[in-house]
């Protein structure tokens, strides 16, 4: 999300478990903070016996199986953040139900879609009716989705009710993390009973839901907020915990930051399949997927791209994606209140960006760009 990635050429081995990966990261913000992922040492990311899961063979049987995964990260138009798609008051079936038809429409067949603990704890008999609701609704879509348990991206006053709207021109402002933090931005240590029972709540529930493709265990560890070595402590025990539960889907983290070698020894260790993000030009995914995940040896899954100003379009990196048959998981659907269509950190006031950062189609379901779009539905259903 508010990060642009410059990748090197340089991929050394990394004892025996996977490779060194190296990268140089730019923020457009400067404002990311990973410093004590970054001095995470190598022992604070020992991956102990019940953390491991899936062997390689198994990884690539279940991949094998399944046709070209592609679609979008989804929350509905009239979703400022995931507490307004989920609780109550907000969450709304018909809307999801006619954006998931769209994008059927299209072709696309996987979902990419953020929980929030905060809902839940308020209200968990009905936060896990909604979410089975909502699997209901992509299923008869023809949809399989990815769930997002925890997100290190995002702010830190998570409160349920009424949400701030969108302010014109800011990209995706009050995105919510989770799990939720004090209010002086350190880690609630006191809520991880609470968090271990949401999350096997989760697993005893979907754990084994064949609507459910896989578990994305925590969304970019190590931005902004949950960004100390207390939040890797939770995020070893909800690998544990998730596994203990022994769900019938693989499990991953995504790749987001390569410069924090330590922690992405960590992710590829503990998860079934080979998750990450990019918003780079179609050469450097090719060299990315070459040079470091597909040496790892598991299915891979682009859980997001397509950035139109970072040169990075469906066009070429989709088309890049179905030929290496690596799952590609774009960033947005529909203009709605996460402002996605405007660019991170955009300065150029509340006027129609050209081109559209994010985002396929306008709120009435037609498309930004026709060609586009018939693009995307040649290429995902040959018409």
């Amino acid at each position: 999300m508010n990060v642009r990635f410059t990748i090197s050429r340089i991929a050394k081995p990394f004892i025996s478990l996977c490779l060194m990966f190296t990268l140089t990261v730019s923020s457009i913000s400067g404002q990311i903070q990973t410093e004590k992922y970054r001095d995470m040492t190598l022992e604070e990311a020992v991956v102990s016996t019940d953390m491991k899961g899936w062997s390689a063979r198994k990884a690539e049987r279940w991949y094998d199986r399944l046709p070209f995964l592609a679609g979008c990260n989804y929350i509905p138009r009239n979703a400022v953040n995931q507490i307004e798609m989920w609780q109550q008051e907000t969450f709304s079936p018909e809307i999801i139900d006619e954006e998931l038809g769209w994008a059927e429409q299209l072709g696309f067949n996987t979902l990419r879609v953020f929980l929030q603990s905060t809902v839940w704890k308020a209200d968990p008999e009905g936060y896990m009716q909604r979410v089975d609701q909502f699997l209901e609704i992509a299923d008869r879509h023809g949809m399989k989705t990815m769930l997002v348990i925890f997100s290190g991206a995002g702010g830190i006053d998570n409160k349920l009710g009424p949400q701030p709207e969108p302010i014109p021109g800011c990209h995706n402002r009050f995105f919510c993390g989770d799990p939720d933090l004090l209010p002086d931005g350190s880690e609630d240590l006191e809520s991880y009973p609470l968090m271990e029972r949401y999350v096997k709540q989760l697993m005893k529930k979907f754990g084994r839901d064949k609507r459910v493709l896989a578990w994305d265990l925590w969304n970019e560890p190590g931005w902004r907020n949950h960004k100390g070595t207390t939040s890797f402590d939770l995020m070893t025990k909800v690998v544990c915990w998730v596994r203990s539960m022994k769900p019938s889907q693989p499990l991953t983290i995504g790749v987001w930051n390569t410069d924090l070698v330590n922690l992405n020894h960590f992710i590829f260790a503990v998860s079934d399949i080979v998750s990450f993000h990019t918003y780079s030009e179609q050469h450097e995914v090719l060299t990315m997927l070459a040079e470091r995940y597909k040496p790892v040896g598991r299915p891979i899954i682009c859980t997001e791209y397509m950035a139109r100003t970072f040169h990075c379009y469906f066009d070429t990196v989709l088309t890049l994606f179905k030929a290496e048959r690596v799952g590609a998981i774009s960033w947005g659907l529909v203009d709605g209140k996460m402002n996605t269509k405007w660019p991170w950190h955009w300065e150029g006031g509340a006027e129609e960006p050209q081109p559209w950062f994010h985002d396929v189609l306008h709120p009435d379901g037609t498309p930004y760009d026709a060609r586009e779009a018939k693009f995307i539905r040649q290429l995902l259903r040959g018409k």
